[in-house]
C-alpha cells in the first residue's frame, strides 16, 4: 500500500487507485520535466551529465547548440520564424468569421507568431545523469556535434561544466531489437549502398533500464548487413555507430573519427594528461651538471660533519 494511501485507511482499492492517479497528475503539473516526454520519431542530442546536475546540463548544452547553430546555420531561426508567420497567417484567414471559435483562433495565431522559435529543446529522460535535446528537423545532429568537436578542439575553450558526452540522436526509436535495426540500416544507408566503398566501422552499444535488450543481439543484428562489405576495427574506425538504448527508447547515430575525437566526451576533451615535452640534449647536459654539483656540495657538507664529530 502507498504511502498516501496508508495515511487514509478505509479506502477502497478502487478510491486507492484514483487517489494515486490524482496525485501522479498534480506532480506532473508541478514537475512538468518528471514525465517521460521522449517518443520515436524524435531527433536531437544524447547527453550524459554528472549527477543531479541534469537541468544545468541541459542549459549550458542548449546554449553550447545555439552558439554553433548560429555559425553552421546562419539564418535558420529567421527562415523558421518567417514559415512560422505564414502558417499563422494561414490560420487567421481560415478563422476570419465571427464565432468565438474564430477568434480563439485568430488569438492563438498571433501568439503564435510573436512567439520566437526554439530550435532546441530540453525533454526529460527520467534517468540519472542522462538528459535529451531535441532538435528542429532542419539540424543535422550528426554534423553539428562533430562541428562542435572539431572547432572545441582546435581552441581548446572550455564551454561546459556539468556535461561529459554529447552524442548525435539521427534517429529515435523504441526500444525493440527490430526498430534498432531497421532504424540502424537508416542512419547507416551510405554504408550499406551498393556502391559504397570499402571502409572500417565500430559499433558503441550502451543499454539502460532496459532488461529486455541484449547488447550482443544488438552487436550481432547491427553489425551482420556492415560486416558484408567493410572491416571491424574497434581501435581507430572511420565510422562508428552509436546506439544508446534507455527504458523504451533507443537513440541512433553514426559518427566520423569516433576514437579521435575522444568518444564525444567533453571532460576528457579538456582534461586529458599533459605530455611532458623531451628536452634537448643541452638541457639535459644542464641538468646533469646541477646535480654533479648538488651531490658534490652534500658530499662536502658530510665530510666537514664528519671531522667536527672526530674532534669532539
Amino acid at each position: 500500500m502507498g504511502k498516501r494511501a496508508a495515511d487514509k485507511p478505509g479506502l477502497t482499492d478502487a478510491q486507492q487507485k484514483r487517489s494515486k492517479r490524482y496525485h501522479t497528475m498534480v506532480d506532473r503539473v508541478r514537475n512538468p520535466h518528471s514525465a517521460f516526454e521522449i517518443s520515436p520519431g524524435m531527433k536531437g542530442f544524447f547527453v550524459t551529465c554528472n549527477r543531479n546536475r541534469e537541468k544545468k546540463s541541459a542549459t549550458e548544452i542548449i546554449d553550447l547548440l545555439e552558439e554553433y547553430a548560429a555559425k553552421l546555420y546562419p539564418g535558420l531561426e529567421e527562415e523558421i520564424e518567417n514559415e512560422a508567420d505564414e502558417d499563422a497567417d494561414d490560420d487567421t484567414a481560415k478563422a476570419s468569421g465571427g464565432s468565438i471559435e474564430d477568434e480563439i483562433a485568430r488569438e492563438v495565431a498571433g501568439m503564435k507568431s510573436r512567439s520566437k522559435p526554439k530550435l532546441f529543446r530540453y525533454l526529460s529522460a527520467t534517468i540519472d545523469c542522462l538528459v535529451f535535446i531535441k532538435c528542429h528537423r532542419k539540424i543535422d545532429p550528426e554534423k553539428m556535434v562533430q562541428f562542435i568537436f572539431d572547432d572545441l578542439t582546435k581552441t581548446m575553450q572550455r564551454k561546459t561544466r556539468f556535461t561529459s558526452r554529447l552524442i548525435p540522436a539521427k534517429i529515435t526509436t523504441t526500444s525493440k531489437l527490430d526498430a534498432i535495426v531497421k532504424g540502424s540500416a537508416e542512419v547507416a544507408k551510405d554504408l550499406l549502398a551498393e556502391d559504397a566503398e570499402p571502409t572500417t566501422f565500430a559499433l558503441v552499444v550502451n543499454i539502460r533500464y532496459c532488461d529486455e535488450l541484449k547488447r550482443d543481439d544488438v552487436i550481432r543484428a547491427v553489425a551482420g548487413p556492415l560486416d558484408v562489405k567493410h572491416k571491424v576495427d574497434l581501435k581507430n574506425a572511420k565510422y562508428t555507430l552509436v546506439i544508446e538504448a534507455f527504458k523504451s527508447m533507443c537513440t541512433i547515430g553514426l559518427v566520423e573519427n569516433y576514437n579521435a575525437r575522444k568518444r564525444l566526451n567533453l571532460q576528457t576533451l579538456f582534461d586529458e594528461p599533459v605530455v611532458k615535452k623531451p628536452k634537448s640534449p643541452e638541457a639535459e647536459a644542464e641538468t646533469e651538471d646541477e646535480s654533479s654539483q648538488n651531490c658534490s656540495t652534500e658530499e662536502t657538507k658530510t665530510k666537514d660533519i664528519a671531522e667536527q664529530d672526530a674532534a669532539v
